[in-house]
């Protein structure tokens, strides 16, 4: 039986897991898993069928009958078989993630799909909990980081300097310490992780870093 590969990160926003990945992914000729979109896929799916947040059981019962699954050519996301990609970034959906991520059963239910899909492919998945909670027992589990302050300024100039950078690294600092104290599946790095310091480096070069890892690791 062949043996399908995991490779996840973890880490900060802004130390650039989602480029990483992607370029990783498509390097590797893997599928690449962004948890974030998965989320996202529910939100539309509760949108759709107007499913209200009040009644926590049925909508537990509705979510079930979600089916997320991905596309292995390209970037695209499928609900219940039909694509759903270019809802991803709605208003509507992106006031609602951070809304159901805090839900225990939604985090099961996108932890799931992600499951099911690494049964049959190998994948790179990024987010915040993936090498500690979804994926322990990745092939390989990086932590992708960087220091705050360069992580600002890549936010920064990826807004064409919009506003001032010091409330961005304010912003950017507010966001690691709501994401390593949540209650559900804190951020935090995996004893076992691979450290990928992305301060001085480029995509390019931190996805050769970890390409040169992963090669090691599955020839051990």
């Amino acid at each position: 039986m062949r043996t399908y590969y995991q490779i996840a990160m973890d880490g900060p926003a802004g130390a650039g897991k989602s480029s990483i990945a992607k370029l990783l992914a498509k390097k590797l000729g893997f599928t690449y898993i962004n948890s974030g979109a998965m989320f996202r896929c529910v939100a539309i799916y509760i949108l759709k069928n107007n499913i209200s947040l009040e009644n926590q059981s049925l909508l537990e019962e509705s979510i079930k009958k979600g089916k997320i699954s991905i596309s292995q050519t390209k970037d695209d996301f499928f609900l219940n078989n039909e694509k759903v990609t270019d809802r991803l970034h709605t208003p509507e959906v992106s006031s609602l993630v951070p809304v159901i991520a805090k839900i225990p059963f939604v985090r099961n239910f996108v932890e799931g799909n992600s499951a099911n899909i690494a049964k049959t492919q190998d994948i790179v998945i990024e987010g915040r909990d993936t090498t500690t909670v979804v994926f322990p027992n990745a092939t390989l589990k990086c932590w992708v980081f960087a220091d705050p302050l360069i992580r600002a300024t890549r936010r920064w100039e990826q807004n064409n300097k919009d506003g001032k950078l010091e409330d961005v690294v304010n912003e950017v600092q507010k966001r690691d310490k709501m994401d390593t104290e949540r209650n559900i599946a804190p951020m935090k790095r995996a004893n076992d992780a691979f450290d990928v310091d992305t301060t001085n480096l480029t995509i390019e070069e931190a996805v050769e870093t970890i390409s040169k890892e992963f090669s090691k690791r599955i020839k051990k």
